[in-house]
């Protein structure tokens, strides 16, 4: 895979619209706690995500376009970049162009199943996911993480029969899987990373590659999307919940459970 060409196409550098970096200029006075709520509910908001997804520079080429051959969704710290990382070097002939990923919009999926896209959903336990997130992006609240994680699958709950539902364990464990499933559901062909011997670590180093691109050669430990020590493990993290976080948690558990009968 030529990782020169598609490192230059990330889009972490490119511009948003006008409008809408006026927008977010304006939107940083407010706490960042306040900014995720409306950042979340702006996109579970019918025309207002999609415009907002086709005008913020790092998303724009990761929504669904004419040439998206596959869709891959999820809860923020769900192994979204994993996942996107294993399929794109497990199917060298594709890029980032070809794949909608990262906007972390329900709505996306939902788009997805209906235009009949291949698309995968990938789902972690909240506890984890939210822990992750949380040490990633410091300044969210606990109570306001788990409430969108549950709008967040109960969003894709009404569209689950027309997605590749994949938890988190099945993707660490065996991500071919995953895409061989997809591949049975969708009828699509995707190489799944098996045939060429695409490993785990394989994927670590592309995060790691591109992680270095994106900071001047440095990696950032606490941020980076792969495993790492430097992030509590969530018996940790969320040691010491109050009354009103614990039923947030409950309520994202349960949407958890709902998916993993499934």
């Amino acid at each position: 895979m030529d990782t020169s060409g598609s490192l230059a196409g990330e889009p972490w550098a490119e511009k948003d619209a006008s409008g809408l970096a006026l927008a977010r200029r304006l939107a940083g006075i407010a706490p960042k706690d306040a900014r995720f709520r409306m950042y979340f509910r702006m996109l579970n908001t019918p025309g207002v995500s999609e415009a907002y997804i086709r005008s913020r520079g790092r998303l724009r080429h990761r929504r669904i376009q004419s040439r998206t051959r596959l869709v891959i969704e999820g809860f923020p710290s769900s192994g979204n970049t994993f996942c996107l990382q294993a399929f794109l070097l497990a199917n060298p002939s594709l890029d980032g162009n070809d794949v909608c990923s990262h906007t972390h919009s329900p709505r996306v999926a939902m788009n997805a199943a209906r235009r009949g896209l291949p698309c995968i959903v990938l789902i972690r336990d909240p506890r984890d996911a939210v822990s992750s997130m949380l040490q990633r992006r410091p300044g969210i609240q606990i109570g306001s993480a788990f409430r969108y994680y549950r709008k967040y699958y109960e969003g894709v709950w009404s569209v689950r029969h027309a997605l590749t539902i994949a938890p988190f364990s099945d993707l660490v464990g065996d991500f071919s899987k995953v895409f061989e499933r997809c591949n049975e559901y969708h009828g699509t062909q995707f190489n799944t990373g098996r045939e060429a011997g695409i490993s785990d670590l394989s994927v670590i180093k592309r995060i790691e590659e591109l992680a270095r691109n994106r900071h001047a050669g440095a990696i950032r430990e606490l941020t980076i999307s792969r495993p790492t020590t430097t992030r509590e493990p969530s018996s940790v993290f969320l040691n010491g919940l109050n009354s009103r976080e614990q039923r947030t948690l409950e309520g994202a558990l349960e949407i958890w459970h709902e998916f993993s009968r499934r």
